[in-house]
């Protein structure tokens, strides 16, 4: 008879509760405090506000709903309540996914409140309502914008290189899509032209990063000032003294019948340019490129373990090099996306729109779909910050101008959950 050794004891693995969640938590109450003590309680008990759902434009305009009339005071206090209850849960149960699910949640039901009470009347706004499709609308154009910049830092960092020139890629991609759109009055070459200037200077980056190995961070900084620079450059020396050259486009929308004219959904998600549409085809295109192709493996072998890869034969630069050419043509058309929804080109008019839009992918954690959600949250606060001064808040435009940069801040720091990059994100490859 033997006596064989007892198995050692089995260790299971216990979550320890993240102090970021904490905070995190600690934030969604204080926001819903906030809602419910300033936006609910401090508003008149008689104060109301009204929802409207009639698009500005009434060009195909949806079937008519009424308007909603709400107590400012008690709906606001619902809606603190509601969000202080969902950071006690977080605080409580500490859950491993969905923090991010739930503070984008939290965002969008303070933006409601503050709407609800900057339009309240009594009080002290000349706009007596909120237009809800039309603030949707708006807002659905620079969520478009961001998620183009937010996918093509996606498409670029998840093969191991960081995309910081977005920003540039974007003015490149807005300048020389206005030249076109103004000289043929075809917004098909004004996106293919966008989209050219972006693929080189993705290319630009991917040839000082990769053949040079120059720090990443760096290069996209220079790009950015230089293009920034040069095209006001150009603005100033082509584009004033030959305006024909800037005339001032706006892509037509594309109204699908019948869904266009569901009422509030109908315009925002089926009323829209051909490059809202072309925004949404490549979600879907790059979410099944990336995770359910060999293409998206290989991408994410190299964004992860570059000297793995390469020995099993996957041209660890050749990889690198198409993505961030393909990051770079998108954020491109994303430039022209922007100028056809502005009009014309101004210099400086991106505004931090790429950094915005970096931030969005981080939040969305590399993921196509994330990266979506961060972008409606971002795209409505910038959205908010630039008309709220039409309801009469009582603080200045260059303040509600930094709140969306300030989110910014908050999610690159990590401050609202720790996130993990790919392994060899912005490490230079060097071979063996």
């Amino acid at each position: 008879m033997s006596i064989a050794p007892a198995p050692a004891p089995t260790q299971v693995a216990t979550f320890r509760p993240s102090g970021r969640t904490r905070i995190i938590s600690i934030i969604m109450i204080v926001i819903g405090l906030l809602t419910a003590l300033v936006f609910g309680l401090g508003s008149a008990a008689s104060a109301h506000s009204s929802l409207t759902f009639t698009p500005i434009n009434l060009a195909n305009a949806p079937w008519h709903l009424g308007r909603l009339t709400l107590l400012t005071r008690w709906t606001n206090v619902i809606l603190g309540l509601i969000t202080v209850a969902l950071g006690a849960e977080v605080f409580l149960r500490q859950p491993r996914r969905g923090v991010m699910v739930r503070f984008g949640v939290v965002a969008v039901l303070f933006l409601l409140a503050l709407l609800l009470w900057a339009s309240r009347a009594p009080g002290p706004s000349q706009v007596g309502y909120v237009n809800v499709t039309a603030v949707l609308i708006g807002s659905s154009e620079v969520a478009m914008v961001l998620i183009f910049g937010a996918l093509s830092g996606l498409m670029c960092e998840r093969s191991g290189v960081v995309n910081i020139a977005i920003e540039g890629q974007y003015i490149g991609g807005a300048f020389f899509g206005s030249v076109i759109a103004s000289t043929t009055h075809d917004f098909f070459l004004a996106a293919i032209a966008g989209m050219v200037a972006g693929a080189l200077l993705g290319l630009l980056l991917a040839f000082l990063s990769l053949r040079y190995l120059v720090d990443q961070i760096i290069v996209g900084v220079v790009i950015v000032t230089m293009i920034s620079y040069l095209s006001s450059y150009l603005n100033l020396q082509v584009l004033t003294p030959y305006p024909q050259y800037n005339t001032g486009n706006l892509a037509p929308n594309l109204p699908i019948p019948l869904l266009s004219k569901i009422p509030i959904i109908g315009p925002v998600f089926f009323n829209q340019s051909a490059f809202f549409y072309l925004m949404l085809v490549l979600v879907g295109v790059i979410s099944f490129a990336l995770f359910k192709t060999r293409y998206g493996l290989h991408v994410r072998a190299v964004g992860e373990h570059p000297h793995a890869a390469a020995t099993v034969g996957i041209n660890v630069v050749r990889v690198r090099y198409i993505n961030v050419v393909l990051g770079g043509a998108i954020a491109g058309i994303g430039g022209v996306a922007f100028m056809a929804s502005q009009g014309q080109f101004q210099p400086g008019y991106t505004s931090g729109l790429g950094y915005i839009a970096l931030a969005a992918m981080i939040f969305g954690r590399w993921r196509p779909s994330g990266a979506v959600a961060a972008s409606v949250i971002f795209g409505l606060s910038v959205y908010l910050s630039e008309n709220l001064q039409a309801y009469s808040i009582p603080i200045s435009t260059e303040i509600l101008g930094m709140f969306p940069y300030i989110i910014t801040i908050v999610v690159v720091a990590g401050l609202i959950g720790r996130v993990r990059a790919p392994g060899a994100d912005g490490i230079p490859y060097r071979h063996d």
